[in-house]
C-alpha cells in the first residue's frame, strides 16, 4: 500500500460552502463533491429524496413540452443531468444502508423503495418524454441532427427501457404495470428485510467455547463479542453469512459443533414475517409477479425479458454453457469427495466428546453435509504439508497462508499500480461512512513514480457488523460523468472477522481472492471515462459486470510465485476444490433460471410448494447432491429476490468467467513474451509488459464501461472472441 504524502491537487473541494440544513441538498462539500456522511441524520433521506423526484419530474415536463426539433442538447443531455439531486440520494442510501443497517434505516428503506418504484414508471412511460426520444432517433436516422456513437448509444438504452417498461402499450395495460411494479417493490423489500433478520434469528450460539475447537484465537474473539452483543452474558455466537457454506466450518473439529451450524445455515426459509410468511413463500410470490409482468410485455417468461439487455444471445447458449460445466463438476466433485474418505479426515478428526448419545451420528465415519468444507480444507493441508500432519488440527497450519491487512492492501494496491497506472493514498481526514471503514484517494501516477492528477476516491469497509449485508460488494457514492461534472466515489464491502483489540486483522486465501475481486469492480468505476452517468463505469449489462473484477483476481497470482504458463492446464493440486465450488455455483444457477423461466400458470403451481419446486428444479439438472445443496437455497437467495439485479441471470458469474479465463489466458500470453516461456522460476512479470497489457485493457475496456457494446470492447481489447476453453481448463473440466 502506498504511503506517499498526498500533494496538492484540485479536486472539486468546495468546504468554503457552509452545509444547508440538509446536507443531501447540496453539492457535498468535501472532495470529488462527496457529502460529508457524517451530518446525515434518518430523518434527511425522504425529504430529500422527494427533492430529487420533484426536480427530475420538472425537468422531464419541460423536455416533453419542448416544439423544438429534436436534439442532442434539447433532449439528451437535460434528460441526463435531470436526475443529479436524485441520483446523489439513491446512491448514498444504497451504501450506507447496506453496510449498516439500523432499524430507522429499514423503515425508511421500505418508503424509499415503494416512492422510487412509483417513480421510475411515471418516468419510463411518460409518454411526452417518449415522444421527444422517438423524435430524437428520427431526426438522427434522416440525418437532420448529429450525435456521438455515445449519445447514440445513451439514446437506444433510454428507448429500450421504456419500451422494455410498457412505453407504447395501452393506457389499462400501463396502470397494470405500475400496479405490478409496486407490489413487486414491496415483496422484494420484504424478502430482504426477512432473510436479514432471519439470518441474525438462525445464527449459531455456543454455551460453552470448547465447542468451537479448531478456530483462531481471533475467530473465537470475534465470535464472543458477537454473543455479548447479542444479549448473552458468556458463550460465543457464529452469525451467518449468505451463502450455504459457512466459513467456520473449515476450522471446526467437532463434528457436532459443524452439525448445528450447517443446520442453522440451510434452516433459512423457516422463519415467517407478519404476514405469516417464509422467504421461500415471498421469492415464489416474486417469481409469480415477474411472470405476470413478463407475459404483460409480451414475453413467455422472466428470462425472455431480460435477455435484450444482456450480452448472452439466447437461453440456448446459457444451456449450453451450463449443461458442460455442470456434467464435468459433477464428475469432478465425486472425484472430489472419494478422496476425502481416503484420506480418513473424519477418523482423524473424530472427538470423544462427539461420541454422546445424542451426537452418535455425528462419530460415524459416514461423511455429512456439515463435514464437507472441513474436509477439504483439511485435504488441502494433508496435501501441503511437507511431513504427515493430523488434518484435524487447522490453526496451525492455516495460520501462515493468511495474510495480514495492510499487507493484503499493498498487494492489491501494487498490482493496479503496476498494471494502470495509478497511485493509492490513505486519508484519514476523510469522515467514516460506516464504523471502521477506512478512505483512500486514487491518483494517476506521473513518470517520476509520483502521485499526479486525482481521479476519485476509494472506500473501504472490511469488518462483518450485525446490522452489515452478507458477502462482499462493490458500490458508488458518484460515477464518473463529463455531463454531470461527477467523479468515481466507490466502495468495497467485505465481511471478515474483525480482529481482536490490541491485534491486527488477517485475510485467508479465499477473504484475498474476495479483496481482488471486489477491487476489480473498485478499478472498473474509478478508471471509468463516459458522458453519461447511465453508461459509465460498471454500467453494463449484467451478464458482463462480474468479467473485469474476475479478471482481477489473476493478479493475486503475481504475488504467489507468478502466473501460469498460457495454455498450460493448472496443477492437480491447485485443482482440488473446484468441483465443489462449481457444483455448488451451477446449482444456485439453475435454481434462479428455474424460478424464472416459467410461465405464469406455471408460476403459480410452483408458489405452492417453492420447497418441492427447488428440489425437483435440481433432480432435472443431476444437482440434488445429499452432501453438497446450492450455494443459496430459494429461501436465502439474496441475489435474485430481493431486488431485481441478479434476476434471471446469476449465471452471469458463470458466463463472466468465460470471458475472464479467457482474457487471462491472453495476459499470459502477453507476459509470456517477456521470456518467451511464461516467466521460469517463478518470477514476477516485468514491470514494462504488465503496463503495456495494463494500458491497453484500461483504455479500451474498463474506460470504456458500456460507452460501445462490451462486447466489441473485449474484441477489441484481447484481438478475438472469447472461448470457453480457457475456463474449462482452469476449473479441471
Amino acid at each position: 500500500m502506498e504511503h506517499t504524502e498526498r500533494p496538492e491537487v484540485t479536486t472539486g473541494t468546495t468546504t468554503s460552502k457552509p452545509p444547508t440544513q440538509n446536507p443531501l441538498l447540496a453539492d457535498g462539500t468535501l472532495d470529488y463533491r462527496l457529502t460529508d456522511l457524517s451530518l446525515i441524520r434518518d430523518e434527511h433521506w425522504l425529504p430529500a429524496l422527494e427533492a430529487g423526484m420533484a426536480a427530475q419530474r420538472t425537468a422531464v415536463e419541460a423536455i416533453a413540452r419542448d416544439d423544438s426539433p429534436a436534439s442532442v442538447a434539447s433532449v439528451l443531455h437535460p434528460l441526463g443531468l435531470s436526475h443529479r439531486l436524485l441520483s446523489r440520494v439513491e446512491r448514498a442510501f444504497s451504501c450506507m444502508f447496506s453496510v449498516h443497517a439500523t432499524p430507522e434505516r429499514q423503515q425508511v428503506q421500505q418508503k424509499l423503495a415503494q416512492q422510487l418504484a412509483g417513480h421510475r414508471d411515471w418516468l419510463t412511460l411518460h409518454p411526452g418524454l417518449f415522444r421527444r426520444l422517438s423524435a430524437l432517433k428520427s431526426a438522427l436516422t434522416e440525418g437532420q441532427t448529429s450525435a456521438t456513437p455515445e449519445q447514440r448509444r445513451m439514446l437506444e438504452k433510454t428507448l429500450d427501457e421504456a419500451r422494455g417498461a410498457g412505453a407504447g402499450l395501452d393506457e389499462a395495460t400501463q396502470e397494470q404495470l405500475r400496479a405490478i411494479n409496486l407490489e413487486l417493490t414491496a415483496v422484494e423489500t420484504a424478502y430482504e428485510q426477512l432473510q436479514r433478520h432471519e439470518a441474525a434469528a438462525h445464527a449459531a450460539y455456543f454455551a460453552d467455547l470448547s465447542e468451537l475447537e479448531g478456530l483462531g484465537d481471533q475467530e473465537l474473539a470475534a465470535a464472543e463479542a458477537a454473543a455479548r452483543e447479542a444479549g448473552h452474558s458468556r458463550g460465543a455466537l457464529l452469525p451467518l453469512n449468505l451463502p450455504v457454506q459457512q466459513g467456520p466450518l473449515e476450522k471446526m473439529t467437532r463434528r457436532s459443533a459443524r452439525r448445528r451450524l450447517h443446520q442453522a445455515s440451510i434452516a433459512r426459509g423457516t422463519l415467517t414475517d407478519a404476514q405469516g410468511r417464509t422467504t421461500n413463500q415471498i421469492g415464489a410470490q416474486i417469481a409469480v409477479l415477474r411472470a405476470r409482468r413478463a407475459r404483460m410485455l409480451g414475453f413467455e417468461h422472466h428470462l425472455d425479458s431480460v435477455l435484450p439487455s444482456r450480452t448472452a444471445q439466447d437461453r440456448a447458449s446459457i444451456d449450453a454453457m451450463l449443461r458442460t460445466i455442470a456434467d464435468g463438476a459433477r464428475v469432478r466433485l465425486d472425484t472430489e469427495i472419494q478422496s476425502l474418505h481416503e484420506a480418513g479426515v473424519l477418523d482423524a478428526g473424530a472427538h470423544e466428546a462427539d461420541r454422546s448419545e445424542d451426537d452418535r451420528a455425528d462419530s460415524t465415519a459416514e461423511l455429512q453435509p456439515w463435514d464437507i468444507s472441513f474436509g477439504f480444507a483439511a485435504v488441502t493441508r494433508q496435501r501441503s504439508s511437507d511431513s504427515s500432519t493430523n488434518p484435524a488440527q487447522p490453526a496451525a497450519a492455516s495460520s501462515a497462508e493468511d495474510v495480514p491487512v495492510e499487507e493484503a492492501l499493498r498487494q492489491v494496491f501494487d498490482a493496479a499500480s503496476r498494471l494502470y497506472g495509478i497511485t493509492v493514498v490513505e486519508r484519514h481526514d476523510l469522515p467514516s461512512f460506516a464504523p471502521g471503514a477506512r478512505s483512500f484517494e486514487v491518483f494517476e501516477r506521473s513518470a517520476e513514480q509520483r502521485p499526479q492528477a486525482g481521479i476519485g476516491l476509494f472506500l473501504l469497509d472490511l469488518y462483518a457488523r450485525p446490522s452489515k449485508s452478507g458477502g462482499a460488494w462493490m458500490n458508488s457514492f458518484s460515477v464518473a460523468s463529463t455531463l454531470t461534472g461527477s467523479s468515481p466515489v466507490v466502495i468495497n464491502a467485505l465481511n471478515i472477522t474483525a480482529p481482536a483489540p490490541g491485534e491486527e486483522a488477517a485475510l485467508t486465501p479465499s477473504a484475498m481472492r474476495t479483496l481482488f475481486h471486489e477491487f476489480g469492480h473498485a478499478l472498473h468505476g474509478l478508471l471509468a471515462e463516459a458522458e453519461f452517468e447511465e453508461l459509465s463505469g460498471t454500467a453494463v449489462p449484467r451478464d458482463n459486470v462480474e468479467f473485469p473484477s474476475q479478471v482481477n483476481e489473476i493478479f493475486q497470482e503475481l504475488f504467489s510465485g507468478g502466473l501460469a504458463d498460457a495454455g498450460q492446464q493448472p496443477a492437480e493440486e491447485d485443482l482440488w476444490g473446484k468441483g465443489l465450488s462449481t457444483f455448488e455455483h451451477v446449482a444456485a444457477v439453475v435454481l434462479d433460471l428455474a424460478w424464472h423461466t416459467l410461465s405464469v400458470e406455471e408460476a403459480e403451481a410452483a408458489a405452492k410448494d417453492p420447497e418441492g419446486f427447488s428440489e425437483a428444479a435440481l433432480i432435472a439438472w443431476g444437482l440434488d447432491h445429499p452432501l453438497v445443496p446450492p450455494r443459496y437455497g430459494t429461501g436465502f437467495f439474496k441475489h435474485i429476490f430481493a431486488g431485481s439485479g441478479y434476476a434471471a441471470g446469476y449465471y452471469s458469474y458463470l458466463w463472466a468467467q468465460v470471458l475472464a479465463a479467457d482474457a487471462s489466458q491472453w495476459y499470459r500470453e502477453q507476459l509470456s513474451q517477456q521470456d518467451g516461456s511464461g516467466g521460469p522460476d517463478g518470477a514476477r512479470p516485468s514491470d514494462e509488459v504488465l503496463a503495456a497489457a495494463g494500458t491497453h485493457v484500461r483504455r479500451e475496456l474498463l474506460a470504456r464501461g458500456n460507452t460501445r457494446d462490451p462486447l466489441e470492447s473485449y474484441r477489441i481489447s484481447f484481438g478475438r472472441d472469447p472461448e470457453m476453453r480457457a475456463l474449462l481448463r482452469q476449473l479441471g473440466l
